[in-house]
């Protein structure tokens, strides 16, 4: 049973990645991230301003504006993503709850702080590493410069399945 990661996460985990991959120097537009990963761009507008709140990105307006990188990729790790990007889950406030569902609460506890640990343990900078050894190449190279703003890449959806 593998664990299934929201479109929210998903799309918010590949444009980062996107971001560590193709550092430039300067701010990545949300425009040119949208297209080269197939991400709706409004829906990707809204995951970055998650990330800039929970200062995963920093964002810069005006023409030359767009999101970096708040740190170096590889110490941004995938739990400070999805703490950013997953909603809080509510809390049970059962106080009769059957023994055997205080004895799953517990197990589901301990499945969730390995969970965590994993997270931990896997950089933006780790993604970026293992995109390269899956041969995704620069995706930074393809997105033209012409009027229609016509984009040729690589997605990373791939590296994430």
């Amino acid at each position: 049973m593998a664990v299934k990661l929201s479109r929210e996460e998903q799309y918010g985990i590949m444009a980062l990645v996107d971001l560590a991959y193709n550092l430039n120097g300067g701010p990545a537009q949300v425009r040119q991230i949208a297209k080269r990963q197939k991400i709706p761009q409004r829906f990707l507008e809204q995951i970055f301003a998650k990330l800039r709140q929970a200062d995963v990105v920093i964002g810069k307006r005006g023409p030359r504006g767009g999101y970096s990188l708040a740190k170096d990729p590889k110490d941004i790790k995938l739990e400070e993503v999805m703490r950013a990007l997953r909603p809080k889950l509510q809390e049970d406030q059962r106080t009769d709850a059957p023994a055997l569902a205080e004895l799953i609460d517990v197990v589901w506890s301990e499945i969730e702080g390995s969970f965590q640990s994993t997270l931990r343990g896997v950089s933006l900078a780790n993604l970026c590493e293992r995109a390269r050894e899956l041969g995704i190449s620069d995706a930074t190279e393809s997105v033209s410069n012409d009027s229609a703003g016509s984009v040729e890449s690589h997605s990373f959806s791939s590296t994430l399945s």
